[in-house]
Formats: C-alpha cells, structure tokens, sequence
C-alpha cells in the first residue's frame, strides 16, 4: 500500500491572515480614488482630441461677429444690404435678430448691436 502526503495546510492560513482588508471608509477613499483618476484620464484624453492646449494661440478662435453702433435712420433691412449686396437679405436680418436677441425689427440710434463678419 502506498501512503499519500496531504500537504500543510499552515501556509494557506498565514497567507490569509496577512491580507489587507478594507474597512468601508477604506473602500470608499480606494472607489474615489479610481474615480478621480478615470475623470482626470477622461479630461486629458478630450483635451487632446480637440487640441487644446493651455497658453496655446492655435485655439483661439476669432468672434465671427463685429460690434457696430447703429447710426440715425440705418435698419436691420439697410445693415444686411451693405453686409450681403447680392444675396439674400432676409436671412441676415433674421441672423442679426436672433444673435442680439431682438425682439423687434426696430433699432434706435445709438444702439450697439453684433453684425457677421463674413
């Protein structure tokens, strides 16, 4: 007959007693910790893929937009005909409208309003 060796089992129960175990305001520093770097990977990987950069002059972008001051007896109508003198007038006053927030199509003078400046 042969004889089988059943090994120890004392190292299992020294493995188990040096384990770390978390408290659960420990898993909770542990879970925000993960967290906040998963956000902070997140930031950095969107920075990167719109290219922006601190300090950086590529990502500024120039307003599309010109402040101008309304003179006597101009319009919305008379301001698109100048900015578009063969296209459609219509859409520019609705665009001029809509970017200063107007809630009529009546300008006073004095009146400082955006304009397009394509």
């Amino acid at each position: 007959m042969s004889t089988l060796a059943i090994p120890s089992l004392a190292p299992l129960e020294k493995q188990r007693k040096s384990q770390v175990r978390l408290t659960p305001r420990g898993r909770l520093v542990a879970r925000s910790a993960v967290v906040a770097s998963l956000s902070i990977l997140l930031a950095a990987s969107a920075s990167f893929i719109t290219g922006a950069t601190a300090g950086s002059k590529e990502s500024a972008v120039s307003t599309p937009y010109a402040l101008i001051t309304v003179k006597p007896g101009e319009t919305l109508w008379s301001i698109a005909s100048v900015l578009a003198a063969h296209g459609d007038r219509r859409d520019l006053v609705a665009e001029i409208s809509e970017i200063n927030h107007l809630k009529s199509p009546e300008l006073q003078a004095g009146q400082r309003i955006y304009i397009p400046t394509r």
